[in-house]
């Protein structure tokens, strides 16, 4: 915005904020595979979080994700997804559920709270979206499908999809709006089809 407004000062001091923001992030987080839960060096601390790759999907899904603008270093978001849909996804029910919420990085759910034990429907679709931002259409597709078809084929819940679900079929909070986020799926492949098919100044390729 202050680019846009030819404000350099502004520009240089937000820069200077994300910078040094984008720097802690890093030191205190990323443990080499994926980004840590927190930075308390708690027993729990390393758990892997589903979602926890949700600001460069923002980022991706308005068109700055890449380039000058882009924040998370490409090689450290793939990593991180990649170790989410190992643990998280295909180590939690067969792989067939989505997303758990918390895994542990030996391979079993984190149930130090009632959220980390869930799958949140929303957040699934918003990784399922990340994955595919970033190359891995097709780990994207089978995380989207385990939520798509404990939903609407296991729990029969198609009209009133629920904020969350938990590896024995039991819900929460019935339709629910962040569920919606299944739209950021379909903006994802849009995105990735345009790049495909046009250069990098707009032109068709």
């Amino acid at each position: 915005m202050a680019r846009l407004l030819d404000n350099e000062q502004e520009h240089g001091h937000y820069k200077d904020i994300l910078d040094r923001g984008c720097a802690a992030f890093d030191k205190l987080l990323w443990n080499g595979k994926y980004y840590n839960y927190d930075s308390s060096g708690r027993e729990l601390s390393n758990s892997v979080m589903s979602d926890q790759c949700a600001g460069h999907w923002f980022l991706c899904a308005s068109g700055l994700g890449e380039g000058e603008f882009r924040v998370f270093p490409k090689e450290k978001i793939q990593s991180a997804l990649k170790s989410v849909f190992n643990l998280n996804v295909m180590s939690f029910a067969q792989g067939q559920m989505g997303a758990v919420n918390g895994m542990r990085p030996e391979g079993t759910p984190d149930r130090s709270s009632v959220q980390s034990d869930e799958v949140w429907i929303g957040v699934v679709y918003g990784l399922a979206a990340t994955m595919i931002h970033e190359g891995m259409q097709e780990e994207g597709m089978r995380t989207a499908e385990g939520c798509y078809r404990t939903v609407w084929e296991r729990l029969g819940m198609a009209f009133q999809t629920p904020e969350a679900y938990c590896e024995k079929n039991i819900y929460r909070s019935l339709a629910y709006m962040r569920p919606l986020s299944v739209w950021a799926i379909q903006l994802a492949l849009n995105m990735s089809q345009k790049d495909h098919t046009t250069n990098g100044d707009g032109t068709r390729a």
